[in-house]
């Protein structure tokens, strides 16, 4: 079971180029399209490669709660089962970030934009690390909308609005000042940030997975966008080893499949401005 394939490409992929024009011409239509069909094809992985009997056994053991993670703690709800649910009960889900949520959660942000937030778990996360803190969920997958709006009733956090489609214009007439923005939209993101033009993004605070694997030359686009108003660090993934809760109770393959993700190495930048330095607590 290799769950480390890169799995997010389609049988019958759209052509380069025509990504590239759907995002520019029709980016709500592209958006939806990518994203739905990013979320239908996991969830047949999870079915055909027998990750929903490990669900049973992880639910089993440790119940919907997050095991470790900054967002430790969170209930998984029902919706989120039909998701390879080890990385994210067992925290290791995008573990590369977890240092930069942690230096991010020790300042204080006007707002936090999830865009692309799948179930909600960064959204709903941060909401309850960050209780007084607006969080505004985009989502074209109208099941991911769902999905959120469980997670937020799960978990107690009603300050978190779940919309569909993030425009640059959204952003424009509604991003605050010192606001905190995760960016995972399957290549979307270089069209969205290049064509924002609010000041208020140079004083946030961007993490933005690149994903020139759908849309080449994005990330080169993103680093040019943000190049005089913010600092950069880029981070690659790693293949899953360990973790530090207790898996004794699975077979060694269910231990290894039960940390790792089922999709291809992927490629972040965290950029902090430097115009002015964030605010902290």
């Amino acid at each position: 079971m290799n769950l480390m394939a890169p799995v997010f490409r389609w049988t019958a992929p759209l052509k380069e180029a025509t990504k590239r024009a759907m995002y520019a011409v029709a980016p709500e239509t592209a958006t939806a399209v990518m994203s739905a069909r990013a979320r239908a094809h996991s969830h047949r992985l999870v079915r055909e490669w027998g990750l929903t009997d490990l669900n049973k056994k992880l639910v089993d053991r440790f119940g919907s709660v997050v095991q470790a993670s900054p967002f430790i703690g969170m209930t998984l709800s029902p919706m989120t089962h039909q998701e390879h649910l080890g990385p994210f009960l067992l925290g290791t889900y995008e573990e590369e970030l977890h240092p930069w949520f942690e230096s991010a959660l020790s300042g204080r942000f006007e707002q936090v934009l999830d865009i692309g937030s799948k179930f909600g778990y960064y959204a709903v996360g941060l909401a309850r690390r960050m209780p007084d803190t607006p969080v505004i969920a985009f989502d074209t997958d109208p099941w991911a909308r769902k999905a959120t709006q469980e997670m937020v009733e799960a978990n107690h956090t009603p300050q978190v609005a779940v919309e569909g489609f993030c425009s640059a214009r959204w952003i424009d007439r509604h991003l605050r000042p010192h606001s905190f923005i995760l960016s995972d939209c399957e290549g979307y993101e270089g069209e969205l940030f290049a064509n924002a033009s609010t000041p208020a993004l140079d004083s946030a605070t961007v993490i933005v997975e690149i994903h020139d694997e759908f849309v080449p030359g994005v990330g080169s686009r993103i680093r040019e966008r943000f190049r005089s108003t913010h600092s950069m660090t880029s981070v690659r993934s790693r293949e899953r080893e360990r973790t530090g809760v207790d898996l004794g109770f699975l077979s060694s393959e269910d231990a290894r499949a039960a940390i790792r993700e089922i999709r291809g190495p992927q490629e972040w930048l965290l950029m902090t401005p430097v115009i002015e330095k964030r605010r902290c607590a």
